[in-house]
């Protein structure tokens, strides 16, 4: 027997599987961290990739708000890019004072003091102002609508700036393709009606089954979603980006900086050359766990990892998903969105009244009708069977129950030990 560990929480599940059994595990390709930091971002600022250096693309007189993401990115780090950030835009005559910093909250709450201070740092509140994006504003900026109908309301601080930056992170995205880039705008800092009728594209053409086969991760042509934000983007105006790729301990590993789609473009090529991992078959038994505490604590931020298994699982496959879910479901409107029954009712509902947590839901429900998922967590069965997985206390009761769906012990393995960050490409 092969024993192999998956992070559950602060602890670890070993799982023990047969020596004759075709396991291979799933995990991000090494990658070195950019050592030093302070002097990457300065030859990312000056050598940009699609625009010429940020020192020339601004002037004395020009007022700059520089786009940050929330307290739910920092892992993005942004503390570490502003303070050189700023500097360079003095440097190139552009003042403390004439510099703005906007949250790209999208929907989300605002923002306390001590997450500013955790977003930015101290240092650099000291120095500029920050303001927290409002999505249902009374004095949005109505730039009409996108070619897919959606209504464009933007922050008026944002459109009314000489010159806008963005930061942000580029990651895998099981709605956008990749996060980052044109993100920061949409949904970051549009109105309420624009994140709706944008994320509602995911529905577009979907069938009984609700949702759009080119809504997947790592997928932008074709993408709706992802096409539509871009366009919503360039419409606001971007001047530059500086987006970060971070590895699974957080260090940068590659900065995009420049035009608002030429860099975002290179950091996925990056973030797919890292994470995404080809597969030469997909397997018969897929175990996957998000990585641990604090990666693991909801199960509504463990789908992400559910998601990526489901592209190295064969139809007629099993899925175990390894989740402490300490905190529970997570999202109160995630979990009730399963009340709607069966996936064909969900999608029904979701086409009356778009959320992204009844999105959530339905991919998730989509999954577990193509493919049976067992969940090892600290959840209660009734809440287990309530979002349509099967329970199991232990990793020899789920592998039991695997080879009781499948009628055999299978004769295929994938192990995905960082599951929300890892992504099966199929060769």
């Amino acid at each position: 027997m092969n024993n192999y560990d998956l992070a559950y929480g602060k602890e670890k599940l070993s799982f023990s599987l047969p020596d004759s059994l075709n396991v291979k595990e799933i995990e991000a390709k090494a990658s070195q961290p950019i050592l030093d930091v302070d002097q990457a971002i300065l030859d990312a600022l000056a050598h940009p990739i699609g625009t010429t250096p940020l020192v020339e693309l601004v002037k004395p007189g020009d007022k700059v708000v520089v786009v940050v993401s929330d307290i739910t990115r920092l892992w993005v780090r942004a503390d570490i890019l502003l303070p050189i950030l700023l500097d360079v835009l003095n440097g190139a005559g552009v003042p403390d004072q004439d510099i703005s910093i906007v949250t790209a909250t999208g929907d989300h709450r605002l923002q306390t003091l001590e997450e500013h201070t955790a977003i930015c740092g101290a240092r650099v509140l000291a120095r500029v102002p920050i303001f927290d994006h409002e999505c249902r504003a009374v004095d949005l900026v109505d730039l009409g609508k996108s070619s897919m109908g959606t209504p464009i309301l933007v922050n008026r601080r944002v459109w009314e700036a000489d010159k806008v930056i963005l930061t942000g992170g580029i990651a895998y995205h099981l709605l956008a393709g990749f996060g980052g880039g044109r993100k920061s705008i949409a949904p970051g800092v549009c109105g309420y009606e624009m994140i709706q009728q944008n994320h509602a594209l995911a529905l577009l053409g979907g069938g009984p089954t609700g949702l759009n086969p080119n809504i997947e991760t790592g997928k932008m042509d074709g993408n709706p979603v992802a096409e539509d934000m871009l366009e919503i983007a360039r419409t606001v105006g971007v001047d530059f980006i500086l987006n970060v790729v971070v590895n699974e301990k957080k260090e940068f590993i590659y900065l995009a900086a420049g035009d608002l789609q030429q860099a975002h473009l290179e950091g996925c090529r990056v973030t797919e050359e890292v994470f995404g991992i080809e597969i030469g078959a997909k397997a018969e038994l897929v175990i996957v766990s998000s990585g641990g505490y604090p990666k693991d604590t909801q199960l509504y931020q463990t789908i992400k990892a559910l998601d990526n298994a489901s592209y190295a699982v064969q139809e007629g496959g099993v899925i175990i998903l390894v989740s402490e879910c300490s905190e529970g479901g997570g999202s109160q409107p995630f979990l009730e969105f399963f009340n709607h029954g069966e996936v064909e009712e969900m999608n029904t509902r979701l086409h009356a009244d778009f959320t992204m947590p009844g999105f959530i839901s339905l991919k998730t429900a989509n999954i577990c009708q193509k493919t049976p998922v067992i969940l090892i967590s600290s959840l209660s069965e009734e809440m287990v069977k309530r979002v349509k997985m099967i329970p199991a206390n232990s990793p020899s009761e789920a592998l039991q129950l695997a080879s009781q769906i499948l009628g055999r012990q299978p004769e295929s393995v994938y192990i995905m030990p960082h599951g929300g960050s890892t992504f099966p490409i199929l060769g």
